[in-house]
This record gives structure tokens, C-alpha cells and sequence, in this order.
């Protein structure tokens, strides 16, 4: 028999060894949760500082180096564990926030892209709630994109995919289009539904979802989707199914969320964590999409595309209240036009 060399796995080649296995399946390896785990997800290195401040007097160089190294051990492991995240994803997310880096307590698990709290808000148009009011400030910055575009809105057969509430349906249906609002969320509808009947507006509202619309082919003049496209679980079909119901030249309007990291810290990190303008949990970053790729995947589905404006927060209201406005810059949001194209091409085949 051959001796093993240096570096050289000894199981056979039918039994790869755990090393190689994980590797293969990028796994993060099961790690405990007890213990010092629990309080803390770096016990070695917080031992390790521990120790260096035991000393009972110092000299001017050894203090240097305690520092030093302390500094050390409160960022170093950030560098590694970017690189686990990098490299195992989703199952070392999970670890992540089930236990602490040094806070003394457990993070709950964070679900992103949590939709339920547009069920849970039956309470759409009652002023209290500061989310919805935030959604209801961005409406004129949107309009302040759309209507140029569009000019005239009265008799235009108008689809609000995604409607929500139906703030963006009724101002639509007060500019005199005829609107048709659609939403998963059955909850939201309920709430749309009330509210236009006790104002006495026509509004058509349906439960629904972009990736499966309940409509004809070719039966809306413009489709408005506006804070919908970076929540979506298949974007590529929601475009497709809104080039169906569009009507041969109509218009695509929407807005998203770009995916840059100065988007990822005001709307998550600011917005969720900190001053919690919006749950926690209710974006994903990784579904925020640039322009570039928007632009893509539109004309994949057959869309020629127009410009793109930016958009975001510009000041307060008297309630303290983020208001919005266009902004030179699509780095946090962006408003876009798109124009279903006629005849067909053959990539909407």
C-alpha cells in the first residue's frame, strides 16, 4: 500500500470525507447554540480580550499591543464570517440570527419579504398608522412622473396591479380614468372596496396576484404598478402577464427599488431597524433591481423602454412624516415609462 501523502484525503474515493462533503452540499457546518453560544457568536475571541486586559500594570508598548489586538478580535471575525456568508448563504443567515455576534441576546429570526402586513392593516385610510401614511405621501411624487406622460387620464382603461389600499386606484379614478385595482391581499381589497363605495367612486377590484391576472388579453390602455416589482417572487412572468393585458402601444408605469447599498440602509437598515418606519423583515435587498437589469428583462418581454427618474424623500410634513419628491438620482428609487410594443417581436413568442 501507498502511503498517504501530506494533504491527501484517506478515505476511499465512495466515501468522501465531512470536510469534502460539506464543501460539496456549502452548508455551513452545525454549530452550537448553547452555552457561550448563546450569549455571544464569537466566545474564543471575547476570551480571548478578556485575558489580555488581566494584566495588572501596563508599559507603554504592551498597551499598544492590547489594543491592537483587541481591536482585532471585535472586527477581525466580521471579515471571516463575511466570507461563511459568501460562501454557505442562506443556512449561515440562518445560524447569524439565531445568535448574537456580541450583544448579549438572541435575534429572532428575520423572514424578508414578509407581505403580511398589508393583511394585517384593515385600517388603510385611518390616519394612524404611520406606514400607510407614508404610502399615501408617495402618491403625488409618483404623479408628479405619470401625468406628464400620460396627460389626459379621463376614459383610459387603467389596471393598479398591486393596489393595496387603493391610493394610487383612487386618485387615478378622480383624475377620470376607469380603474381596475388587483392585489393578493384580500384583506387590502376588503379595505379598497369600502372606502371607494363610501366615496362613491367606480373602482373594479379583484384578488389577485401579478404572476396570474384574471383578465383578457389586450384590455387596458396603461398598467400602474408602483411598490410591487421588488416584492414579487417572479418578476419575469409579472412582466409578461402585464404585456397580455396590455393593450398594442400601451403604457407600462411603475416604480421600484434600486439595489445599491445606500438603498439597502436607508429603507432596511434606517427604516426597519432603526427609527422602524416599515416591519422589520419587509424588504428583501437581494430582490431590489437595478435599472440596467429592469431595462433587460422589459425589453425581453417585448416593452420598449423610456427613461428612468429617481425618486425619494425630500422633507417632513407637520407630522413628522417623510414627504417625496423626483430626485436627480436613482440610487435609493426610480420611477420608469415602458410602451408594450406592436406588432410582436418574436422574444415575446
Amino acid at each position: 500500500m501507498r502511503a498517504i501523502r501530506r494533504g491527501e484525503a484517506s478515505a476511499s474515493p465512495d466515501e468522501p470525507t465531512e470536510k469534502v462533503r460539506l464543501w460539496a452540499l456549502r452548508e455551513y457546518p452545525p454549530m452550537p447554540t448553547m452555552g457561550l453560544f448563546h450569549i455571544v457568536r464569537q466566545p474564543i475571541y471575547v476570551a480571548f480580550t478578556l485575558t489580555l486586559w488581566t494584566v495588572p500594570t501596563w508599559t507603554p508598548d504592551q498597551l499598544a499591543i492590547a489594543l491592537f489586538l483587541t481591536a482585532y478580535c471585535l472586527v477581525g471575525p466580521l471579515l471571516k464570517e463575511k466570507r461563511f456568508r459568501r460562501r454557505f448563504g442562506q443556512s449561515f443567515v440562518v445560524y447569524e440570527n439565531c445568535v448574537p455576534y456580541w450583544l448579549p441576546w438572541p435575534r429572532p429570526l428575520i423572514h424578508r419579504n414578509d407581505l403580511s402586513i398589508y393583511g394585517v392593516s384593515a385600517d388603510w385610510w385611518g390616519d394612524k398608522t404611520r406606514w400607510l401614511r407614508t404610502l399615501q405621501n408617495l402618491v403625488p411624487a409618483r404623479f408628479a412622473f405619470y401625468d406628464p406622460i400620460v396627460g389626459d387620464w379621463r376614459g383610459k382603461a387603467v389596471l393598479d396591479l398591486g393596489c393595496g389600499g387603493g391610493f394610487m386606484a383612487e386618485a387615478l379614478s378622480k383624475r377620470g380614468a376607469k380603474v381596475t385595482g388587483a392585489d393578493p391581499s384580500e384583506a387590502a381589497i376588503t379595505a379598497a372596496r369600502r372606502h371607494a363605495e363610501a366615496n362613491a367612486l367606480e373602482i373594479d377590484y379583484y384578488v389577485a396576484s401579478g404572476e396570474s391576472l384574471p383578465f383578457a388579453n389586450d384590455v387596458f390602455d396603461i398598467v400602474v404598478c408602483v411598490d410591487v416589482l421588488e416584492h414579487v417572487e417572479d418578476l419575469k412572468r409579472v412582466l409578461f402577464e402585464v404585456r397580455r393585458v396590455l393593450r398594442p402601444n400601451g403604457l407600462f408605469l411603475f416604480d421600484t427599488i434600486n439595489r445599491t447599498r445606500l438603498a439597502s440602509f436607508l429603507l432596511v437598515t434606517i427604516g426597519e431597524n432603526v427609527i422602524r418606519l416599515l416591519p422589520r423583515g419587509t424588504h428583501d435587498p437581494s430582490l431590489f433591481i437595478t435599472p440596467k437589469e429592469l431595462a433587460r428583462k422589459l425589453e425581453a418581454a417585448d416593452f420598449k423602454v423610456g427613461p428612468f427618474v429617481g425618486m425619494g424623500p425630500c422633507g417632513l410634513n407637520r407630522r413628522f412624516d417623510f414627504i417625496f419628491g423626483l430626485l436627480p438620482t436613482t440610487a435609493i428609487q426610480y420611477l420608469g415609462q415602458a410602451t408594450r410594443r406592436s406588432p410582436p417581436s418574436r422574444s415575446a413568442k
